[in-house]
């Protein structure tokens, strides 16, 4: 769960927000003995919140806020591979479970196969490390960037600058729904959705509205990066029966509607938007 403005905080607490993110994901770093695939997973979602509301503190300090960014790049990149090895293996197991013809129920096995051979080949405790290493320059970032002046401007350019960033993206995935560009937009709308919910305790009217909707849209366009990953395994398979049209098809339906629900949230014009928050704070 994203961590939120409390009700006694404003925009100059957003450095403590970053801050207990990065403790959530080196918590959960910690429990790599136990339950690896959880430990990952949950670290990689801290990462990226951090990330996100890390970039509302540009407009107050954007050497700092470059800084917090490459860092939490770093973090997640190399906890990225046992992520990823491990989602694919998920999918096509349960595509397996849920195909009734046999020929294709064996190309998905087999790619469930090979992905947790991958993932066999992961040494998980070094990439914790490294991870941990790049949390701790994000910490060091946060310590030196400078004090936040005017909370309500921060929030309103952070704010608006994630939306523009995000229209764009639609706009370019309306013209190419391919893969790349479908997964650059997933990426904005997750920084709208996690700016959003850090910040709605304190400015609700301005970013509170369509949360479920940027929940739903999120979730689409993560299972059509899944699928994507998914097509190009199956597409480098010998015998991979019908499978690969299969995924293919599923993948076309859920552009469509993920494209459609992005219409409806980011189908404002950027300046307007703008506005609007500057009269919600």
């Amino acid at each position: 769960m994203t961590e939120k403005l409390r009700k006694d905080e404003d925009a100059t607490d957003l450095p403590r927000l970053v801050r207990r993110e990065i403790a959530h994901a080196r918590r959960h770093l910690g429990g790599m003995d136990e339950d690896p695939l959880l430990a990952v997973h949950e670290a990689r979602k801290a990462i990226k919140r951090a990330r996100s509301i890390a970039r509302l503190l540009r407009p107050a300090d954007r050497e700092a806020a470059r800084q917090l960014n490459a860092a939490a790049r770093r973090a997640g990149h190399v906890l990225a591979e046992a992520r990823d090895a491990d989602s694919l293996e998920e999918l096509a197991r349960a595509m397996a479970r849920h195909c009734e013809d046999l020929a294709m129920r064996r190309s998905f096995a087999e790619i469930a196969r090979r992905a947790r051979a991958d993932s066999d080949r992961i040494d998980r405790a070094a990439a914790a490390e490294q991870a941990a290493r790049a949390l701790d320059r994000m910490d060091a970032a946060l310590a030196g960037a400078s004090p936040v002046e005017d909370p309500d401007a921060l929030v309103v350019k952070g704010l608006a600058r994630t939306y523009r960033r995000a229209a764009k993206r639609l706009d370019e995935a309306r013209g190419t729904p391919d893969g790349e560009h479908l997964h650059d937009l997933r990426k904005r709308a997750q920084d709208w959705r996690y700016q959003g919910s850090a910040l709605k305790r304190a400015f609700p009217d301005g970013v509170k509205r369509q949360k479920s909707k940027i929940d739903a849209l999120v979730d689409l366009l993560g299972l059509h990066h899944d699928l994507t990953r998914l097509a190009a395994r199956l597409d480098n398979l010998a015998e991979a029966g019908g499978s690969l049209e299969l995924v293919e098809a599923r993948r076309e339906d859920l552009a469509r509607e993920a494209l459609k629900q992005a219409d409806k949230i980011f189908d404002r014009q950027p300046k307007r938007v703008k506005k609007a928050l500057k009269a919600g704070v």
